[in-house]
């Protein structure tokens, strides 16, 4: 009965949460509805069917079909289409719906992703044999209640498809399956936030692994295939036109990543850019080393994908509170690594005990940063535990050589050999 005591409590607080989530989703006015994040999906997927796919970059054509969905009296801000053609086509049959009941639906999909995320890496970890489920239901309900989920169904984002991707490819990675790891990161990372996924395209190339250069080259190409299909090469390159755009319409202050962190402190004044683009370029650098000394026997994959998607989600030019849901599926994989190197111990041991910490200590910087975007110090905190995150991993890396990687004592797990459990 004292084994589950734990459990119960962590448990009890993160269903406390979800629920917290729940009710404040389920009170979105239809009037906001149709103007979150979700309806520039549903705009662009509503010019898609009306056979303007070509121009589904022409914010003059969005503003208008985004106008026809508010009530005659109100006006929101117009959020320009952004992101790649893809997300206009997955959200092609929620278009006919209408768009309260698309945004519902498309919520609950969202979520039912990020559900199935975590549950592949809780499955896929390698927990003690021993261990009961107390302690896995436990940590898949804690990292769905992480911070960043409110503002992730609240707004209808789109993060449930690169979550899925990340736990998809660990899952591949830990049956030894490299070719279809990297399909599965490279293919939901680029139908969705490919902005997000910077870092770990940068871990992939440091591995220099052949099967692992294949698999992700053909998830690239099946995103790029399908979106030329729908909107043609003009659709492609309007993507493309339209980054600066959306980089423009969020204050940089508000962001999470380097350029938050910096534009938090300084403002945009001459300095901003280049101290961004050193750090995002750290941050990048950081996954090169992780990815590299990833090849060494009896490094583990968990802390060192882990810690390229930290470093990743730092070195995004427009990492929001929503995007933080990607580290869900890093938790509960990280805390059955913990499991391993406490096995024996009650849970959630010492390593386990200070992971949990840590994952409360990020969700409390999210939570600090998320509606801030005031230039002044301290500035956004959440920046400084992703570079932790990616610091404690690199300093083990860099202090074991080639031969084998140390992890840091707050992250380590245990290990094994092979791309099961491990890296080689």
């Amino acid at each position: 009965m004292k084994t589950r005591i734990v459990p119960a409590l962590v448990a009890a607080g993160a269903v406390s949460l979800i629920v917290y989530y729940l009710v404040t989703w389920i009170a979105v006015s239809p009037v906001d509805q149709r103007g979150s994040d979700f309806s520039v999906f549903y705009v662009g997927a509503l010019v898609i069917r009306d056979g303007q796919a070509s121009h589904l970059y022409d914010q003059r054509l969005e503003s208008q079909v985004h106008r026809t969905l508010l009530p005659p009296d109100v006006t929101l801000q117009h959020l320009p289409f952004a992101t790649p053609p893809t997300t206009a086509i997955l959200a092609l049959p929620f278009s006919f719906a209408d768009p309260q009941t698309a945004y519902r639906l498309w919520s609950v999909l969202q979520m039912a992703l990020l559900t199935l995320a975590v549950f592949i890496a809780i499955r896929a970890g390698p927990w003690p044999s021993q261990l009961p489920r107390w302690p896995k239901a436990a940590v898949a309900l804690a990292a769905m209640a992480g911070v960043g989920s409110l503002s992730f169904v609240l707004l209808g984002q789109l993060d449930g498809f690169s979550a899925l991707g990340l736990a998809a490819a660990y899952a591949s990675w830990r049956g030894g399956h490299r070719t279809r790891a990297a399909f599965w990161l490279a293919l939901l990372g680029a139908i969705a936030k490919p902005h997000l996924a910077l870092g770990l395209a940068v871990w992939i190339a440091a591995r220099r692994r052949r099967e692992e250069m294949v698999g992700a080259a053909s998830g690239l190409g099946a995103a790029l295939v399908v979106s030329i299909a729908v909107t043609g090469f003009g659709g492609v390159a309007g993507f493309v036109s339209a980054l600066g755009t959306d980089l423009g319409q969020t204050p940089a202050a508000s962001t999470l990543g380097a350029a938050g962190l910096v534009a938090s402190w300084l403002g945009s004044g001459w300095a901003a850019t280049p101290i961004t683009l050193a750090l995002s370029a750290a941050a990048l650098a950081a996954c090169a080393v992780l990815g590299d000394r990833s090849r060494a026997p009896g490094s583990s994959i968990e802390i060192s994908l882990g810690a390229a998607t930290a470093l990743s989600l730092l070195a995004s030019p427009h990492t929001l509170p929503h995007d933080l849901v990607l580290l869900a599926p890093a938790f509960a994989w990280a805390m059955a690594c913990a499991a391993a190197r406490d096995a024996g111990k009650p849970w959630p041991g010492r390593v386990g005990g200070r992971l949990l910490g840590g994952w409360g200590l990020l969700n409390l910087c999210v939570l600090l940063d998320t509606g801030t975007s005031s230039a002044a110090p301290p500035g956004r905190v959440t920046p400084w535990a992703l570079a932790a995150i990616g610091a404690y991993a690199l300093r083990g890396a860099q202090r074991a050589g080639p031969a084998r990687v140390r992890l840091p004592l707050a992250l380590q797990a245990g290990s094994g050999s092979g791309d099961g459990g491990s890296v080689e």
